[in-house]
């Protein structure tokens, strides 16, 4: 039996058949297809919830997941971002019999689903898979680490500039337009600042000439300002 087609070439799990030439839908394959479906949400979406029983991970084609955990009087606090790569949503429970966190759709998501005790035994099988799963449990740790830098001992103005960029796709050339899909409220929350900081200090780099943020929007407008300033080395200036 031929494995799944697939069209997301940055999944752990791929398989490509054409290496001389840039692939096609036609030369990627799934190699754990036996334990994948398709699956799609709409913004707002819950993927899974903290404390139910841990029973798929997500591997995005398309979209943006919150990591989120709750508190005992009912706060949220976001602990993480998956967006389309390398990373699998729900990776963080991977040991475990219960999600640790929540995972929303902050966008339109489309995503394989993967059985996470069906996965497990493919490792225990194939030691190909196991070592995708590295792969994924590595760019997990890389993607959090990055965002405990962000989040780390550098000013607000700094956090926030390091965040855009964290978040920015593609590559730096010229100015990169995107949406973003997390409220100035929600920033302030995964920062640990507060919303009138975060509006005030991208108000304050938009007048730098560094972004332009319309709601819900962003366009990277000088890299080498934006780049200072979550460096630090502007940081100071700007809040003043």
């Amino acid at each position: 039996m031929r494995p799944m087609r697939c069209t997301n070439k940055d999944c752990p799990f791929f398989v490509l058949h054409a290496q001389d030439s840039p692939p096609s839908d036609e030369d990627i394959d799934c190699c754990v297809k036996r334990v994948v479906q398709r699956a799609t949400f709409r913004k707002g979406e819950v993927l899974f919830r903290q404390g139910q029983s841990s029973s798929s991970l997500y591997s995005l084609t398309e979209g943006m997941v919150k990591i989120c955990s709750h508190t005992a009087d009912g706060r949220e606090q976001i602990v993480g971002l998956s967006t389309p790569g390398n990373l699998l949503v729900g990776l963080q429970s991977i040991n475990d019999r219960r999600y640790a966190y929540t995972g929303v759709a902050e966008t339109a998501v489309t995503a394989c689903k993967v059985n996470h005790r069906a996965l497990l035994s493919c490792v225990r099988q194939n030691g190909e898979v196991a070592l995708r799963l590295l792969d994924a449990l590595n760019a997990q740790l890389a993607h959090s680490r990055a965002l405990m830098e962000v989040m780390g001992h550098k000013c607000a103005a700094a956090k926030i500039a390091s965040f855009i960029l964290l978040m920015t796709p593609g590559s730096e050339r010229g100015n990169c337009r995107f949406a973003l899909p997390f409220s100035r409220l929600e920033i302030a929350s995964l920062l640990g600042l507060r919303e009138e900081t975060v509006c005030r200090l991208m108000a304050s780099m938009k007048r730098a000439g560094a972004i332009y943020a319309p709601r819900g929007k962003i366009e990277i407008r000088d890299w080498s300002k934006l780049h200072a300033i979550a460096d630090g080395r502007d940081a100071e200036r700007l809040a003043a």
